[in-house]
């Protein structure tokens, strides 16, 4: 009887590790075909963003060699009206003016990112041209010396330069289902109304709403706000609506997106990842906007509206950017009005 026991017991162990090595083997299964999900999911989306947008070499967008890149990176952030979208900025952008430009900065210690706006009519010294408006760098000599007039503006290394089609906003609002953004004040544009305070806009009610400019007492520098205060929401809805937890909404966002983006060859889909990946501890609270300072409004020689710049908070944020602490200035600066 003592036999037959221990041979029942013997059986019984070897069914119990014969078992458990078939769970262990289903378990290596279904791990092994999920990563072999993400990584096509991955390389999906890496192939639309790498198909869709433009990309541009070195010489096309900086002249020559592209910056080192640094534990710190700058993105300068060009907005061209959909209405010029047959400018070639893998040609020749002579004649073209950047109608929005900001610069992106993402700390070293990937633990924020600080978005300074430039408005277009800020009058600065663009190399080989002598002082005019900052906007009218890309007419002179297109996409290079607009960087390079950036790059002297914040007195660091432009990494990396994006220039998106207005209409962008509209595909990447209905793309998150609509953004909810915060109007400093009431105005009417092309038949919409937006009334002070919150807005949920649509990617129709958005476009309008972002290149809005000659409604407003101070022009550009309300659209500039206007343009933050898109952002933000959109950021808002991105992060905290876990948007970048769904699949097909990236997805979506991605496919929508990028044929508005000319970008350079080397923010690829592989970049982009990388720094999202860096950032993935950030919360909508991390990323703070702010403009370079304007000590008023003027005219230039030659009979041009222009807009001043407080050259002392100039020497300022050149010396956050320098020292990437960006984020210091960004929290004590002044909201600019006229």
């Amino acid at each position: 009887m003592t036999a037959e026991v221990g041979g029942s017991s013997q059986i019984s162990r070897t069914s119990t590790k014969k078992t458990g090595r078939k769970v262990l083997a289903g378990f290596l299964v279904l791990l092994l075909l999920l990563i072999a999900a993400i990584a096509a999911y991955v390389f999906y989306l890496g192939s639309l963003w790498n198909g869709n947008s433009e990309q541009l070499g070195e010489d096309e967008v900086f002249g020559g060699e592209q910056p080192v890149a640094t534990s710190d990176v700058n993105i300068l952030l060009l907005g061209s009206d959909a209405r010029d979208e047959d400018v070639d900025y893998a040609g020749d952008a002579r004649g073209n003016r950047s109608d929005t430009i900001m610069v992106m900065h993402i700390d070293g210690d990937r633990e924020g990112v600080q978005i300074m706006s430039i408005p277009r009519d800020s009058w600065v010294d663009i190399e080989g041209h002598g002082e005019a408006k900052i906007n009218a760098a890309m007419s002179y000599g297109g996409l290079p010396l607009a960087t390079q007039t950036i790059s002297d503006f914040i007195g660091a290394p432009i990494h990396h330069v994006a220039i998106m089609d207005f209409e962008g906003f509209k595909a990447l609002t209905d793309s998150v289902g609509g953004v909810v953004v915060d109007s400093e004040q009431e105005f009417e544009i092309d038949g919409h109304t937006y009334t002070e305070g919150p807005n949920e806009l649509s990617g129709e009610e958005a476009l309008p709403f972002v290149r809005a400019r000659k409604n407003f007492a101070d022009g550009d520098l309300q659209r500039i706000r206007n343009q933050q205060a898109f952002l933000a929401g959109l950021m808002d809805e991105i992060i905290a609506a876990d948007t970048l937890g769904n699949p097909a909404k990236v997805a979506g966002m991605v496919r929508d997106f990028s044929p508005y983006m000319t970008v350079d060859d080397k923010l690829d889909a592989s970049r982009i990842a990388g720094l999202a990946f860096e950032l993935r501890g950030m919360r909508s609270g991390d990323v703070e906007f702010f403009s370079a300072p304007i000590s008023g409004a003027g005219t230039s020689s030659d009979g041009q509206a222009i807009l001043n710049i407080d050259e002392e908070k100039h020497a300022q944020i050149q010396d956050a950017f320098a020292n990437d602490t960006v984020a210091e200035y960004a929290q004590e600066a002044e909201t600019v009005h006229l």
